[in-house]
């Protein structure tokens, strides 16, 4: 075999090399970490840091750690005492198992934000409008551990959900309720609890 047969032999196995060490390298930032999953099976969380990856046996999912809120808006609800409403609102989240989230069938945060709409509207329809515009201090506690209880099964917790605004559509329901309001004196919302 001829030098230059060696040197591009060389040339080319020195080139594979270097694609195989930058595609086995991963940086990992603080506010995240990487589950490995080998060959479908097995998985261990790394990071942060420097990650060293086996291409084609190891696959990695990147999970965010850090918390973030999640707006949500315009979820459509009626309240107990039939007011339609749209309601704006935000959630605290983190993820708080990481495995778990990489191993979500869907996308943890599209699941999380469906779960904090869905508990959104339960909680309205089930308090009547009077009872959704007073202010207390720990007033969405309920409501935090419905979604928090929801979204555990993904490794996601929610630490706090708190409704921002509450828009009532004038209607034909509004001008109902507005005539029955009598019938809603703080004796007999009380009584009613």
């Amino acid at each position: 075999m001829s030098s230059d047969a060696v040197l591009a032999w060389a040339l080319a196995g020195a080139l594979v090399l270097a694609v195989f060490a930058v595609n086995s390298v991963r940086l990992v930032p603080a506010d995240e970490r990487l589950v490995l999953f080998r060959r479908g099976r097995g998985h261990r969380v790394t990071g942060p840091g420097l990650v060293f990856v086996v291409p084609g046996v190891d696959r990695g999912v990147r999970v965010p750690m850090c918390p973030t809120w999640t707006d949500v808006v315009w979820v459509e609800a009626t309240t107990r005492d039939s007011v339609p409403v749209t309601v704006h609102g935000a959630a605290l989240v983190a993820t708080v198992d990481p495995v778990r989230y990489a191993l979500a069938a869907e996308p943890a945060d599209a699941a999380t934000t469906d779960a904090v709409e869905a508990e959104i509207a339960r909680y309205v329809s089930e308090h009547d409008l009077v009872e959704l515009s007073g202010w207390a201090a720990d007033r969405y506690g309920e409501l935090t551990s419905r979604v928090d209880a929801r979204t555990r099964e993904w490794g996601v917790e929610v630490a706090r959900v708190e409704l921002s605004r509450i828009d009532v559509r004038l209607g034909w329901e509004l001008i109902a309720w507005a005539e029955d309001l009598p019938a809603r004196t703080p004796a007999a919302l009380t009584m009613r609890r």
